[in-house]
């Protein structure tokens, strides 16, 4: 190559790589948080990792993975710049109210132990995945997007998704996704590229406020 390489590049693009949305069965329900975490919190976070997960974690780790339920997995990744927190569920009737997180349960319990994680949030995603536009458009209905800021758009060549790219109520941002025939891998990358553009926004963002008061 005849252009001169960032030395971090590499590391950026296996960042990339690592970061990976679970495979899903649907319908679907996903709670995603991304925390800023300091080094005095660091530790903390650990020992309640360890606490639900396994004792004795290599502190090198940058992703793990656990059941909460039979139906419902724990995604924990830990990146140069943040912390995402993935809280999925497969187990969701296809006429749940779908925008009212349950309040008891596993479901309940790991939610609000994943809220209370150490750091702040900067970006929290309640996430629900149906089989088609059919099914999505009662829970588009729901959803109580903002009509001047619903944004829909077809990832790929069949996945479609609908958000407002703003706050709801319970401190979330809300996206609706629609599988249209595509394969749990192609949902579950898309949903990845979707959340990584909101979510490097917001950082970006951050950091050009940092500044500006700098």
């Amino acid at each position: 190559m005849r252009f001169s390489e960032h030395p971090l590049r590499r590391q950026i693009v296996g960042e990339m790589h690592l970061r990976r949305f679970p495979a899903l069965e649907l319908p679907a329900m996903a709670f995603q948080t991304v925390r800023l975490v300091d080094e005095n919190d660091r530790e903390k976070e650990w020992l309640i990792l360890e606490q639900r997960c396994a004792s004795g974690l290599d502190r090198n780790l940058r992703h793990l993975e656990t059941e909460w339920s039979a139906n419902g997995r724990l995604a924990w990744e830990r990146h140069s710049e943040a912390v995402t927190t993935t809280l999925t569920s497969t187990s969701v009737s296809a006429d749940a109210q779908f925008w009212s997180a349950p309040d008891v349960g596993p479901f309940s319990d790991t939610l609000q132990w994943m809220e209370t994680l150490p750091g702040l949030v900067i970006r929290a995603t309640h996430i629900v995945v149906v089989a088609n536009d059919s099914y999505a458009e009662p829970v588009v209905d729901r959803a109580d997007f903002h009509p001047g800021h619903l944004v829909s758009c077809i990832i790929g060549d069949s996945v479609r998704i609908w958000s407002d790219f703003r706050i709801h109520a319970g401190g979330y941002g809300r996206l609706v996704v629609a599988a249209n025939g595509a394969a749990d891998g192609e949902v579950s990358r898309s949903i990845q590229r979707i959340q990584e553009l909101g979510n490097y926004r917001n950082l970006s963002l951050l950091e050009g406020t940092h500044r500006s008061i700098a």
